[in-house]
């Protein structure tokens, strides 16, 4: 795969956290199985789980190529999150979530600085 070979190590960091983030959400997109529900029902509802994994492999693609962009990009999801769960969630669910979107952002930010 010609696209992933660069010689800044820092790119290559957050482009392979992205990578093992969407692997992450593809693993938790599995839970749709332990209920009682047709096959059909069972296939809608993994697919509707995958589109976050698709949404996620899709920006890291597109922030190898655009490092700059793609620091704004993911510190906005994070950001994000954190406001909309800031309420609901234990502050472990955003080290957990919005922590490798926020450590991804540093990573492409200092990657789009090295390159210059």
């Amino acid at each position: 795969m010609q696209m992933f070979r660069s010689s800044n190590k820092w790119l290559l960091a957050a482009t392979g956290i992205g990578i093992f983030y969407a692997l992450a959400l593809f693993v938790f997109a599995g839970d749709v199985f332990k209920n009682d529900q047709t096959v059909t029902q069972a296939i809608l509802n993994l697919l509707l789980h995958l589109i976050p994994t698709a949404i996620v492999l899709f920006l890291t693609v597109f922030a190898h190529r655009f490092p700059l962009a793609g620091a704004i990009i993911f510190a906005v999801i994070a950001i994000i999150y954190i406001i909309t769960g800031w309420a609901n969630l234990h502050w472990s669910a955003h080290v957990l979530v919005a922590g490798p979107l926020l450590l991804m952002s540093i990573l492409y930010v200092i990657a789009y600085k090295s390159d210059k």
